[in-house]
């Protein structure tokens, strides 16, 4: 009767780690792809052309210099202009599961927004 119990509890055991392990392994995925569309809409912000004297997004490289960023990276990604002058990013991918997988889980959806604003500044004055 107590190898039966011990048989029950290893098996909840394992599934209570597994939780532990992926839940806290997607969050860090998450992180990182916060981190991710971050930094593609930097790469983005950095292909400019100027228009009426200020600096603007270059539309089409920017978004080709985010998504191929965000590809580089593992993600695909979702990125447009606003306002003439932000680059949103949306990147999406996944986090494999270690443990999860036992149960049928086999992979977690992770999602990260990041946004860049491009600003012109002459002689530490904004435009």
């Amino acid at each position: 009767m107590v190898s039966v119990w011990v048989a029950v509890s290893l098996v909840a055991f394992m599934v209570i780690l597994g939780i532990g392990v992926d839940f806290a392994g997607h969050a860090v995925a998450a992180q990182d792809a916060r981190h991710v569309a971050a930094e593609a809409a930097r790469a983005g912000g950095q292909h400019l052309r100027v228009e009426a004297g200020r600096a603007r997004p270059d539309v089409h490289a920017a978004i080709g210099a985010a998504n191929s960023y965000a590809a580089t990276a593992g993600y695909s990604a979702a990125t447009n202009v606003r306002g003439g002058d932000t680059i949103a990013v949306t990147v999406t991918g996944h986090y494999t599961c270690q443990f999860l997988s036992m149960i049928g889980i086999t992979a977690l959806p992770v999602t990260g927004d990041g946004t860049a604003v491009v600003k012109s500044v002459i002689e530490g004055a904004e435009q």
